[in-house]
């Protein structure tokens, strides 16, 4: 599959491209296709632990030539269809992989910045790490007037990226919680994907999980419908949704349903709304002003001394 990087008003004369410049692209379009390829694969883009799938091959990309005109790289790839490892799909993701097959890591680098300026983006394409590897083609653009324009032999609609895509990307991921560590105690009350992932009843509701690189699937396919402790990590995603890296599995200890809670993942903004709503007062400083007493600094020193 042949595609087109095109830069528009760069530093550098038509038809040529500092080696730098090159390595920034390259380095950015590995990983953003590397993330986009794990997060349909298992739910995240990036995990702990060593990698369960050789992605070497399926991410190769070739740079085949340089173009004048405006500046013009030509790339060559393959399907994953040819080059990635047989594994079986993951059902809760079923409609963001059936395409997969026929996808490149072109093509998913490309669909990464299409999901993100969107305003309703996709949970099930998009995460925190995967957005701030969006935003670090920002350091390929050397001016804010450059222009990037991607496209292919017309299987997919090219995109155009600007100074002005940064910003939206920036606030997107801005928004997402980082993740962070988690205990929940609840009962494992569905085990899919080979029982590499499982659903988790709380008393808050569902969570969803996969089984990190050091849990083995039999373990947790031995507490199925009973009350566990999973010690993990939650990672979060546009629009309010989370899942659960599960990292440690065993039976309830004394204690654990104290720090037990399904993680939240709202917004400062969501936080503050619903804390109004609760009948909470934000803390704001025009409230505050004209309240603390003005003290001389006699006064002051008179009060240390006491």
């Amino acid at each position: 599959m042949k595609y087109e990087i095109k830069i528009d008003k760069a530093k550098e004369a038509k038809g040529k491209i500092s080696l730098q410049r090159i390595a920034l692209i390259a380095d950015s379009i590995r990983k953003v296709a590397e993330g986009a390829l794990q997060i349909r694969l298992r739910g995240v883009s990036i995990t702990k632990g060593r990698k369960k799938f050789n992605l070497e091959d399926a991410l190769d990309i070739t740079l085949a030539g340089l173009r004048g005109g405006s500046t013009c790289l030509d790339l060559e790839t393959t399907t994953f269809a040819e080059t990635l490892e047989p594994v079986q799909l993951d059902v809760f993701r079923q409609e963001a992989q059936k395409d997969l097959p026929q996808q490149t890591p072109v093509s998913l680098f490309m669909k990464a910045f299409e999901e993100a300026v969107k305003d309703n983006p996709s949970a099930d394409l998009l995460d925190k790490p995967l957005l701030k590897e969006l935003k670090n083609l920002k350091k390929a653009f050397f001016s804010n007037e450059e222009t990037m324009i991607i496209s292919n032999e017309g299987t997919v609609e090219q995109i155009t990226i600007t100074h002005e895509t940064f910003a939206k990307i920036k606030i997107l991921e801005e928004e997402i919680p980082n993740s962070q560590p988690v205990i929940i105690n609840g009962k494992v009350e569905l085990l899919r994907f080979s029982q590499q992932k499982a659903v988790i009843e709380t008393e808050e509701g569902m969570v969803e999980g996969f089984l990190g690189e050091a849990v083995e699937p039999s373990h947790i396919a031995s507490f199925f419908g009973r009350e566990i402790t999973i010690a993990g990590t939650a990672h979060y995603k546009p629009g309010g949704k989370s899942v659960i890296e599960i990292e440690r599995i065993s039976e309830p200890a004394t204690g654990d349903a104290f720090f037990s809670k399904k993680p939240r993942t709202e917004t400062v903004e969501q936080q503050i709304q619903r804390q109004v709503k609760e009948g909470k007062q934000p803390n704001n400083l025009e409230e505050m002003q004209g309240l603390w007493k003005e003290e001389t600094y006699e006064e002051l020193a008179e009060l240390l001394r006491k």
